[in-house]
């Protein structure tokens, strides 16, 4: 009787069977736990299939559920949010307050975690905040020296305030995050940022720090490693100190000591500390609550902490949300920084920092959002779109689409979509010529090179405007503009991605790679080698890998490329969200291809993803200096 609501939803698949197995268990460990616990373990299981990291009962109770196929379960009565609070704050056996080890953690207001995802993200939230709130004694006078010189204004580099603010704030806390959009200059910010505090650590202690960076994939690291590289030759400080600067990067997996055997656990924790000074992680709004939270467990006391990315785009896949949740808490928190930080913040910069009128957390300190675009001017098409997706503005998107997007040369494209038959014709519009240079080129390096032209997106892994069905298409049209011979697996020039890690061949989730047939007839999987070169793995030695002409929107974070072609499938989908439509154009450089229904395009921005967790509150809760 108490199983009979969650064996139900497990039969509508609202439930998977794991949801299921843990509410069994639940009952199994306490016979006398209501019904409404076992239903809340249920839903605390699934909310972390689908990317929050608790389950809210107050938006559980106030939507109706819905099945598989996206109707609502009208045979179907929740509890009221009362009766299911009551229910958990009744003192079970399986539910505690998170002080002690139980399956199930309760809030007191509306939230329940599994225990260690409560875990991860309370450690989480102490360790940012402690570093947040912990002041490094500088060399003002130094330090506002060299913010000048390295934010001095040249033919190539026109910097604003906040990126010189950014410098700043991040050589006077051991917590720094920096946010913005694509085109409001991160990496060259970062790039100054690092020079900036590598000279404070030569000039007062006479040592280098030792950097680390990192990112969520191998293709994020790579780029990167590559971005900071080109931009240490353009600073502006001695060669002295741009040889102690890093120019590659490497994963989180890989820097903490990925263990097969052991997913969950890395060599490197709280025990065994990463050998590191200063860590920056770009492309943070893509690392999960789990991955987040070793990785500041495995820091040093000492060490800083930078994290950069842009808090619009698509969270991790895994739950949490932690950069959107950690800027949108200062956001909401805040208004503006606190009078003491702003007043030595101040010291150091050119023009005055605007402070609150009373004491902040110290995260809302420790947070700096880039806002002026200096890829996207204010004639930009891509620039113009990917605002009004940001700030849901969809008439402003139709507009620009229908103003913009007829034409086949600018640098924004649309294409109406309403019809799944349409797909075929529509792509091959655009799909021959996107790769064209590609199928061209036999050098495997100036393939490798030649993927970042083009790339079709897709919000989803399967069904007709799935990955798989879209890259089956594009072959299909390559060969029959005999751009490509697809007849076998191993096909020379297929694009690959690795959608596994593998420690022993040092390849990881995310990297891209060709096949490529020598001569003699052999193929080989040709990659990009850390630190410059090519690789060359027999294609029977890699780990899982897919074909990449079209790939996830997800799995395209850390990338740009030149031109994109992103689907807007004429189907309702949660999936199909505003975050998902901003992250897929700014992937573009110089042309973003938009093929979809207006309705599917307005329906997408109005959808918004709101990931359930208690992360921002813990955080604002931390005092400031």
């Amino acid at each position: 009787m108490r199983l009979d609501l969650v064996e139900r939803l497990g039969r509508a698949e609202v439930f998977g069977p794991l949801d299921v197995h843990l509410a069994r268990t639940l009952a199994a460990l306490d016979p006398v736990a209501p019904a409404e616990v076992l239903l809340a373990g249920a839903f605390a299981s699934r909310a972390i299939a689908h990317g929050h990291v608790c389950a809210d009962l107050r938006r559980i109770a106030a939507r109706r559920l819905v099945g598989e196929d996206g109707q609502p379960l009208a045979d179907v009565e929740l509890p009221s949010l009362f009766t299911w609070v009551m229910a958990l704050g009744q003192g079970v056996a399986v539910v505690g307050d998170g002080s002690s080890p139980t399956p199930l953690v309760f809030d007191g207001g509306a939230r329940v975690y599994l225990y260690r995802y409560f875990q991860y993200q309370q450690r989480l939230a102490r360790a940012l905040a402690t570093r947040a709130a912990s002041l490094v004694e500088i060399d003002a006078g130094f330090a506002r020296q060299r913010l000048a010189e390295l934010f001095a204004p040249t033919p190539d580099f026109l910097p604003d305030e906040r990126q010189r603010e950014a410098a700043a704030v991040a050589a006077l806390r051991r917590f720094t995050v920096v946010s913005g959009g694509p085109g409001t200059g991160k990496t060259t910010t970062v790039a100054r940022l690092l020079a900036l505090l590598q000279e404070i650590a030569l000039h007062d202690h006479a040592t280098p720090l030792r950097i680390t960076l990192l990112a969520p994939t191998g293709k994020a690291a790579a780029r990167l490693g590559d971005s900071i590289a080109s931009q240490i030759a353009r600073l502006p400080c001695s060669d002295h100190v741009k040889r102690t600067l890093p120019t590659t990067a490497s994963t989180i997996h890989r820097a903490l000591g990925y263990r097969p055997g052991s997913p969950t656990r890395f060599r490197h924790d709280a025990e065994m500390p990463l050998l590191c000074d200063l860590v920056l992680v770009d492309e943070a709004s893509m690392v999960d609550l789990a991955v987040m939270a070793k990785l500041v467990d495995a820091l040093p006391a000492p060490a800083r902490l930078v994290l950069v990315g842009d808090k619009d785009q698509l969270a991790s896949v895994e739950a949490g949300a932690i950069l959107g949740d950690i800027c949108n808490a200062s956001a909401e928190y805040s208004s503006g920084r606190s009078p003491a930080f702003a007043s030595i913040l101040s010291s150091l910069l050119p023009v005055p920092v605007a402070s609150a009128d009373k004491p902040q957390s110290s995260i809302a300190d420790a947070v700096v959002e880039l806002t002026v675009n200096h890829r996207f001017g204010a004639t930009s098409g891509i620039g113009s779109l990917a605002r009004a997706i940001r700030d849901g503005r969809s008439d402003v998107a139709i507009c620009v689409l229908d103003e913009r997007g007829t034409s086949h040369d600018g640098d924004v494209v649309s294409r109406r979509l309403t019809d799944p038959s349409d797909l075929p014709h529509v792509l091959a519009e655009f799909v021959c010529e996107g790769f064209a240079a590609y199928a061209r080129a036999r050098d495997p390096a100036e393939r490798l090179a030649r993927l970042a032209d083009f790339r079709v997106l897709s919000p989803f892994r399967r069904g007709p405007f799935g990955v798989p069905r879209l890259n089956a298409l594009i072959e299909r049209l390559l060969a029959d503009a005999g751009l490509m011979a697809v007849g076998d697996p191993f096909y020379d020039g297929r694009p690959i991605l690795v959608t596994s890690n593998d420690r022993q061949l040092d390849l990881w989730n995310g990297d891209v790679g060709v096949l490529q047939r020598r001569s003699d007839g052999r193929v080989r999987a040709v990659f990009q080698a850390p630190g410059g070169g090519l690789r060359h793995l027999a294609p029977t030695r890699l780990p899982a890998i897919e074909t990449v002409w079209a790939m996830t929107v997800h799995k395209s974070q850390g990338s740009e490329f030149e031109r994109t072609a992103f689907i807007v499938p004429p189907q309702i989908s949660s999936i199909l969200t505003r975050e998902l439509l901003y992250t897929a154009i700014t992937r573009a450089r110089r042309q973003a291809i938009v093929l979809g229904s207006t309705r599917d395009i307005t329906e997408a921005i109005a959808r918004r993803i709101d990931r359930a967790s208690g992360l921002r509150e813990a955080l604002w809760s931390s005092p400031s200096i």
